[in-house]
């Protein structure tokens, strides 16, 4: 009887991580991502020589942005600032991962959701039902991460999740008693 029991539960983390990594590639291979090179592939910091300092004037000039910083130097030359030529490039990348963030959200919480509440709570045998329980959960917890951003319709899918799930569980739960 226990060995029957440790095996389920290890075909279970088996089946899960497989499935988990099913949705994960599957994601990857049918939904594309934005490509940070697209973004911030083609910046050239300018060359500068052993003794020349950036300056706000050259670093704006190679479309970066300058930060002023007041610094006390013991070697020459001293900067007085620094620069970044990526800020730019990068808050363009962000506003493009957003959305494809937003989708990855909806396949992972609502292919959690599906197996959690369908295969989670309805499947009979138990190797299917932690499987369905354990793959269900984590990939809901990894949509959540993906998307944080976006804290509203996390939030707001939470608590549907959370309704949805603890009424079918509780009928479920009162019905086998």
């Amino acid at each position: 009887m226990a060995n029957r029991l440790v095996l389920t539960i290890i075909v279970s983390i088996i089946l899960t991580a497989i499935i988990i990594s099913l949705v994960n590639v599957g994601t990857a291979l049918f939904l594309p991502s934005p490509d940070y090179n697209d973004f911030c592939g083609k910046i050239i910091e300018p060359k500068l020589s052993q003794n020349q300092v950036i300056t706000q004037e050259l670093c704006e000039a190679s479309n970066g942005i300058w930060t002023a910083q007041d610094i006390e130097c013991i070697t020459t030359p001293c900067p007085q600032g620094y620069c970044d030529y990526y800020s730019k490039c990068q808050k363009e990348y962000e506003s493009a991962m957003k959305p494809y963030n937003q989708i990855r959200y909806y396949i992972f919480a609502g292919i959690g959701f599906i197996l959690l509440l369908l295969v989670g709570l309805f499947a009979l045998e138990n190797m299917i039902q932690l499987t369905g329980l354990a793959t269900g959960g984590i990939l809901v917890v990894q949509g959540i991460v993906m998307n944080f951003q976006n804290k509203t319709i996390v939030f707001t899918s939470l608590i549907a999740i959370l309704i949805i799930f603890g009424v079918i569980a509780w009928r479920i739960i009162r019905k086998k008693k």
